[in-house]
């Protein structure tokens, strides 16, 4: 970061996608590109219009920090020739799938077969 750049958090490039949720906060309403992030706040470019001071809540995916459930406000709008370009500064940020995190399968194989048809132990 230069001494000249007056953010609070150094930003980081990403060619990502940011989900946007509807306000229950279940479904994706639409999705955006996401231009880059930072600690407390991203950039994005989309096609939908928002307006300065509007609620987001929204799913960031980072190769480096997993999935990022986020809830956030819009702080500055630029107009592009197809497209719509948003600053946005998080109020809530919560870590949905830490990086590495293995999900379980629905059942482990043993031996190459379901548990449903594991041979018994002692009794043959």
């Amino acid at each position: 970061m230069s001494a000249r750049d007056k953010r609070r958090a150094p930003r980081e490039r990403h060619d990502s996608v940011i989900e946007i949720f509807d306000k229950d906060g279940k479904l994706i309403a639409w999705a955006g590109k996401l231009v880059n992030c930072s600690a407390t706040g991203a950039c994005f470019s989309a096609v939908r219009h928002l307006t300065v001071g509007d609620q987001v809540n929204a799913r960031l995916r980072l190769l480096d920090k997993g999935a990022l459930d986020i809830s956030a406000h819009v702080v500055w709008r630029l107009k592009k020739a197809v497209t719509h370009l948003y600053g946005i500064k998080f109020d809530y940020v919560q870590n949905v799938y830490p990086t590495g995190e293995l999900k379980e399968p629905e059942y482990t194989p043993y031996n190459g077969h379901s548990p449903a048809i594991r041979p018994r132990r002692g009794k043959s």
